[in-house]
């Protein structure tokens, strides 16, 4: 089960982040992510979460909260 809330608790610099990585790549983001140093364990959980949605569902919500993560 996708917990989306989980995603949008976080900073809007790190909303951002995680659906850039996501966006470019997919699964592998989750391995990226987890190396940042103060909350690695936390993006590399949501990515993983995130990239675990269909292509068809995955981009355009993606899409929409990078848009709103950066309005922020």
């Amino acid at each position: 089960m996708i917990d989306l809330d989980r995603f949008r608790r976080l900073p809007s610099t790190q909303r951002a982040l995680v659906a850039i990585a996501v966006l470019l790549d997919g699964r592998e983001a989750a391995t990226y992510l987890e190396q940042d140093a103060h909350s690695g364990a936390e993006l590399g959980d949501v990515s993983q979460m995130l990239s675990e949605l269909t292509s068809d569902v995955r981009i355009p919500l993606l899409g929409t909260e990078l848009r709103e993560a950066i309005h922020e």
